[in-house]
Parts: structure tokens; sequence; C-alpha cells
């Protein structure tokens, strides 16, 4: 990576030249996210099979009515919580929805009355909700290494540093930013975003702002050429008329930082 001509630097027998680790996880736990979330994944699909298993041999004759609710409730929050993990935890997210599917077919007792059809009904409802979820939700963001390092080529306008005629900053840039319009009709801004880090702090954020808003939500990537400190960086909050963007450190800054970060947005309109 690079260096930025406004940023301090650590002296260089402290500091350690590590790649940057990029995630879209948007939580305090982004190494251990997708790890934890993939067990929990096939935990559950293991517990489903296992429930099916004691079905087939004859177990499950009798059940509370509330049982089936109960397993449901808790399929579910698996299946939500490695949603949450996104497309690094794709499989885990699939076993636990059919983890959940095994347990109701082993813990359903067959209906005998109008009320048991209704809640039978019911609980159906909730979990095709839970289990077919991903047929219409957005997709998550790609990840994406650092720019310079991929091995493909650059997207079209890619490149957020501002053009040679910006006029000079005569105080402290926090950030500048451009829009325009591609040829294909797509919204963009492109533009920079300084993080002060302060001495001590593990963890900075900004806002950038979107006047006027975009029509719909946009796609957002954040990358930065800062190398002298291992960190995760991601837009945490996107709206379409702004975004807010973190970067969380894996140890506490010795010095007070300020890490350049370049922010490429883009929409459909």
């Amino acid at each position: 990576m690079g260096t930025h001509p406004s940023v301090p630097r650590r002296p260089a027998a402290a500091l350690h030249r590590r790649q940057a680790v990029w995630t879209t996880w948007q939580g305090p736990v982004a190494i251990l996210a997708g790890p934890a979330t993939a067990v929990m994944g096939w935990a559950t699909l293991a517990c489903g099979v296992l429930l099916a298993a004691r079905r087939l041999g004859g177990a499950f004759d009798t059940l509370q009515p509330s049982i089936p609710w109960a397993v449901a409730a808790s399929g579910i929050a698996l299946v939500a919580v490695t949603d949450m993990a996104g497309r690094a935890t794709k499989a885990a997210s699939l076993a636990a929805r059919c983890g959940l599917v095994c347990g109701l077919v082993a813990v359903v007792p067959p209906p005998r009355s109008r009320l048991e059809w209704l809640s039978l009904a019911a609980l159906a409802t909730v979990s095709l909700v839970c289990v077919a979820g991903p047929l219409w939700s957005a997709p998550a963001p790609a990840i994406r290494p650092p720019r310079g390092r991929r091995a493909g080529g650059r997207l079209p306008h890619r490149t957020a540093e501002p053009g040679p005629s910006a006029a000079p900053c005569p105080g402290r840039l926090q950030q500048r930013q451009e829009r325009y319009e591609l040829p294909s009709g797509a919204d963009c801004l492109r533009g920079r975003l300084n993080l002060a880090v302060a001495a001590g702090s593990r963890t900075a954020s900004g806002h950038v702002g979107f006047c006027p808003a975009f029509a719909e939500t946009p796609t957002v990537q954040v990358t930065t050429d800062y190398d002298g400190v291992e960190a995760v960086l991601s837009a945490a909050e996107v709206l379409p008329w702004g975004v807010r963007v973190e970067c969380r450190l894996a140890e506490p800054a010795e010095e007070p930082l300020e890490i350049p970060v370049d922010v490429f947005v883009q929409s459909s309109r």
C-alpha cells in the first residue's frame, strides 16, 4: 500500500507492515463471526437429523403442543444468526434451514382437531417465511480486497483520488467527494474520508452525506491504501441519504492516527 501526505506515520521500528483484514461483517467480532456461525449452522442440521431419526425409531409419539413451537423458535433464531454473517457462511445458513425443516417434521404430531390444524398451518407459514427468506432478500455486497491488489481489472471510474484541478485544502482535510453520472445512467459518488483515531483507541467512524439523496439504497465500497496498522474497515450503515464508515483496529493505537478511506457509491437509479 502507498502513503498519503496528510497521514502521520509510526516510527519505522514500531511499524508493522501487514496487509489489512477486509470483511463485510458489521459487528465487533468480525474475525470470529464466520467460524462461529458455521458451527451453529451445521450443529442445527445435526440436531434436526437426530430428531428425525428418533421419530423414525418410534419416539415422540406424545408431545406437548408447545414443543413444535419451541423447536421452530430455536431453529428460526439460529437461521437468523447464520444469515447475519453474510455470504461467508452461506453453506451454514442452508444447513441451518435444513435442520429446521428436519426438526419440525420430527416433532409435529398428526393433527386430530381443527385447532391442531390451525396451529399446524400457522407453524408451517412462519417456518416457510424463514426458510424461503433468501429468495427475496437483497444479496450481500461482495467482499473485495484492497484496491491495487486485485487480480482482475478495475471498475470504470473506480479511483477516488481527487482530480488535479482540486483546490489545495487550507486546513485539515476531513472529506472530499464528487458526484457524477455514468453514460449508463448510474448515479455515482466517489471521494475520500479521513478517519481520526485517538491514541489508545481502537475505533473510529465517519459519515458521508448524499445530497441530493439517491433514489434507492446504493452499493458502497470502502478501501484504504494505509498500511500502518491491521484493521477492519466497513460501511456499517448504508441509507439513500448517507453512509457511516467504521474502522476497528486489531490493537489500540500507540499514537494519534489519521486513516484515509476511499469511498465509492453507486446506484442504478
